[in-house]
């Protein structure tokens, strides 16, 4: 049952997946929603950014494109994706690894992006993910996931799908997080089930005091 898939479960399907990542993910390297996260991106300043879960680099390359003189890396838990990643940005820093166990410094990076990772991550071990991001982080946080207030319609959506969605105001707050700022997607960027009701894109401040 598509309920009873674990963190763990999701984690080793992704570790273990052979695929051609450039021509298997061509198809997706101009998905709308990238765009969206560059608009999101422009709003506030920043230098660096390290994508957690960042595949073979596709927001990353949408993210060059759009933004002179920035800093730009990654990690992800697939070797082959991070292989060609590497080879894609020449000079940038990419490493193999999970996002509750991120081998960077501490403030290492302005900003941190997680685009459709929090996703395969259960309750109990979401915050150990949120707190690394945090942690590396500097300035912001910049989520694409599945937000939704109504504890009912989250449990509906594990049930139906496996995925994960979570109050993001209220669990990045309880984490120290502050000044939230929520945005759905459109449906003309992301439609269908489950992203067109749960996708959403947030951004939060990280506290200085950490």
């Amino acid at each position: 049952m598509k309920f009873f898939r674990t963190t763990n479960t999701h984690k080793e399907y992704w570790r273990q997946r052979k695929i051609d990542w450039k021509v298997s993910y061509s198809d997706t390297w101009t998905h709308p929603h990238r765009q969206l996260i560059v608009e999101v991106l422009s709003q506030f300043r920043w230098k660096s950014l390290i994508e957690i879960g960042c595949g073979s680099g596709a927001n990353l390359i949408k993210i060059v494109q759009s933004f002179q003189g920035v800093q730009v890396g990654g990690m992800d838990i697939n070797k082959d994706a991070i292989e060609l990643a590497s080879k894609t940005f020449t000079g940038a820093h990419f490493g193999v690894g999970s996002g509750d166990n991120i081998m960077m410094s501490d403030k290492s990076t302005d900003c941190v992006l997680v685009d459709a990772v929090y996703i395969y991550v259960g309750s109990f071990q979401i915050r150990k993910y949120i707190r690394e991001a945090k942690r590396i982080a500097r300035n912001y946080i910049v989520l694409c996931e599945f937000h939704s207030e109504s504890w009912w319609n989250r449990l509906a959506l594990k049930i139906n799908t496996g995925y994960n969605a979570y109050d993001y105001k209220k669990l990045l707050e309880s984490e120290g997080f502050y000044d939230v700022v929520i945005t759905k997607i459109p449906k003309e960027a992301w439609s269908g089930t489950p992203w067109q009701e749960f996708g959403y894109i947030l951004v939060a401040k990280i506290p200085t005091y950490v």
